[in-house]
Parts: structure tokens; sequence; C-alpha cells
């Protein structure tokens, strides 16, 4: 009988000590499971779990501040860093969040922030921005105009994506078109290219050759009264050329300074057009009048007469495009 009864005192106490046991290791393991919930920051969440959280930014009715309401649907604490916070604009600075400490919204939970933006105005929502998280990477919910309270399902408008990308588009640039010139002062200017088919032209050729006119001094083309309307004269042999004539100009005389044929073609001889193309023969029978017998003093003055009224030998032309 007292056999018994230690049998049963001794089982009533590895009883005890069993329950015991049992209800230490239930409290470890309800401290443990507290000890793995995780906690992480937003911008390390997959898109999935972004997907699950709402954020609502309202501005205040004179637009200085803006608040903050998140509503955290995942499994996971979620934390942000209070100044990391953006609003972005396509082309101006952007301006940053003011809290200072670590923002913290639990697994399943809706917290709101007050004045997560400061010292704004109205003209900080004069054009569509974006708020986001540390970077575009993590985006929130579009600023719209005259929109007092945005929420983040706004990211999905494609109004608002357009809006966006328009305002962040950076302009191209059109390439300007040079005008073609207006007067025959920019058509001097402008060097031809291919066959010469003015005065202006040959002037211009002339010019890019030598380069512009000394100080008190310019270029002009000459005309004579065989000149057709593109400006050309005639050789001594018949040639359509172009005469190109530097001059000086002052008490309203116009002084010959040089003088240039230009061909069609492009070619250009240093001298007057009345000197090309004077013949072999012409040359020679110069050369025999001056040596006959004949030539008295009286017939020397005669010529020498002669020549004095041939001086200016620019009497049958007319001077173009004077400057």
């Amino acid at each position: 009988m007292k056999r018994r009864g230690l049998t049963v005192l001794f089982l009533g106490l590895l009883l005890l000590i069993v329950g015991c046991g049992k209800v230490t290791t239930s409290s470890k393991d309800n401290q443990s499971s507290k000890n793995t919930e995780q906690t992480i920051d937003y911008a390390q969440l997959s898109d999935s779990e972004k997907s699950e959280m709402t954020f609502t930014f309202v501005r205040s009715s004179d637009s200085s501040a803006v608040d903050l309401k998140i509503v955290n649907r995942t499994s996971k604490n979620v934390t942000f860093n209070g100044n990391k916070f953006i609003l972005a604009y396509p082309k101006k600075s952007n301006i940053n969040s003011t809290i200072d400490s670590s923002i913290k919204i639990g697994s399943n939970s809706t917290k709101t922030f007050k004045k997560l933006f400061q010292g704004l105005n109205s003209a900080d929502f004069s054009t569509i921005g974006l708020y986001c998280y540390k970077n575009k990477n993590n985006k929130l919910a579009y600023s719209e105009i005259n929109v007092m309270t945005v929420k983040s399902t706004n990211l999905k408008e494609t109004d608002l994506q357009k809006a966006y990308k328009k305002a962040s588009a950076t302009k191209k640039v059109e390439p300007v078109k040079k005008q073609q010139p207006t007067n025959d002062t920019e058509r001097q200017n402008s060097v031809p290219v291919g066959e010469i088919t003015s005065g202006q032209q040959a002037v211009a050729l002339i010019q890019s050759l030598n380069g512009p006119a000394p100080q008190g001094t310019s270029y002009t083309f000459m005309t004579d009264e065989t000149s057709g309307t593109n400006g050309t004269v005639k050789t001594n042999d018949g040639q359509d050329v172009y005469w190109v004539r530097l001059f000086e100009s002052g008490n309203g005389v116009a002084i010959t300074v040089d003088d240039w044929t230009v061909f069609p073609n492009r070619t250009v001889i240093h001298q007057a057009p009345f000197s090309v193309g004077v013949s072999i023969d012409n040359q020679n029978q110069g050369t025999d009048d001056n040596s006959d017998d004949d030539n008295s003093v009286d017939s020397q003055n005669d010529s020498d007469s002669d020549n004095s009224d041939d001086t200016d030998t620019n009497d049958n032309y007319d001077v173009d495009n004077m400057n």
C-alpha cells in the first residue's frame, strides 16, 4: 500500500514537469515568431508588394504643405526615410520632404504623416509633377495641376503618363535655314557655285578670291550698250564675259583701282575685257603705224591729240551695283 502511494506520487510529479515544459516551449515559439516578423525599406519591395500599398497626398488649402496617408496591405512592416520623398518636376528643381525621422507602417495598417513637404506655394503645382521615394524607380503618384488630393492609382492614367512624358521631352532644335539673298549686297557675299550667270555672281567670285574690298573701295560689275539682263560685256574677239571693277569713290568721282574679266566657266583674267582677245595682227598693225616714215612732228601732235581724246576708256560703259 505504501509502495502504491509512492508510485502515484511519482507519476504526479512527472506529469507536472512535462506540463511545465510544454508551456515554456509554447512561450518560446511565440517569441520566435515575433522575432522573425520582417521589416523592410519600401525601395526593396518587389513590384507586386508595392502594388499592395496605397499613397494619398493631400495639399493644404494654401498649398504650403503636403500630408501623406499610407495604407500597407503587405505582410511586412515597411519603413521609409522621412527626408527621401521627392516631388519631381520635368524641367525644374525637385522638392525634397522635410521629415528627418524614419517612418514605419506595420503590416495591414494605415498611417498618416503630417507636413511631409513644407514651404511650398501654388506655383509649385502649376505644372505636372511626380511624387516618388528616393528616385523615379519608386513612383508613388502624379501631382496634378489644380488637384488638391492625389492617389497612387493615378499612375495608371494614360493622360497623366503622356502629359508627364511630353513635359519631360527635350525639344528638338530645328536647324536655321539660311535665307536667300534679298539684295545686291547680300548676293555679293554669297559665293557662287557652278557656272557664272550674272554680274553679281562674278563680283562674289572675285571677292571670294581677293577678300573684301579695302576700306573706301567697292567691287562692282560694268556694263555697256551690248549688255543683256545678266550684265555681260563683249571682249574684242566677241566673247560674252563679266567685267568686275574695284573702284574708289570720292567727291562724286569713281576712280578705277583694278579690273578683272570673269568668264561664265569661272575663268578669271586680271585685266579689263577690252584688252582680252586682241589679235596679233592688230598688235603688228599698231607697230607698223608707229614706224611709218610719213610720221612728221605735226602727225605726232595729231596722234597725241587723238590719244588725249581716248584717255577715259570708260565713256561707253556704265557702273552697275555700286555700293
